[in-house]
């Protein structure tokens, strides 16, 4: 980081000689100029690298993540659909109106997920997050602080999910 600060004060330095201005030169620049230099200089590498982008944008689930994540929302609606027959019809009314919904808009948002292109589309980062919750909220079984098994690599999980 320091040679890139340092061929930014030579730039200035030239810059200065030219329009007849006194040169700094960066032995004698501020500890708070450099200081300044050198965040600005970090905030460049971190744009210019794709750190900031990673920071940013989770991660695109793998076709694994997919697959684990489908295969645990079936396990949960089919032990709801049991769990439900078995209460008979000493439940709430509109379950099952509900339980179809849900399912509809989880299979509706595997579909996005599943055909999304190579370019990860904001509408297949939406419809990944809403699987996750569906995931979160269907299962009855689920720990607080519990990893979800379907998270990407390098994802990064708040607790209000």
């Amino acid at each position: 980081m320091t040679a890139l600060v340092k061929q930014w004060v030579t730039r200035e330095r030239e810059t200065a000689k030219k329009n007849g201005e006194r040169p700094v030169y960066f032995s004698g620049l501020s500890e708070g100029k450099r200081t300044a230099l050198h965040r600005e200089g970090h905030h460049w590498y971190r744009l210019a690298s794709g750190i900031m982008l990673e920071q940013c944008v989770p991660p695109r689930p793998t076709a694994a993540n997919i697959a684990t994540i489908r295969d645990h929302i079936a396990q949960c609606c089919e032990r709801l659909h049991s769990m439900a027959a078995a209460r008979g019809d000493l439940l709430p009314e509109g379950l099952w109106e509900q339980l179809e919904v849900a399912e509809r808009r989880v299979a509706m948002a595997l579909d996005i997920v599943e055909n999304a292109p190579a370019e990860w589309s904001r509408e297949a980062d939406a419809a990944w997050a809403e699987l996750t919750r569906w995931a979160r909220n269907l299962g009855m079984n689920r720990g607080a602080l519990q990893r979800d098994p379907w998270e990407p690599e390098g994802s990064i999980t708040y607790g209000n999910g």
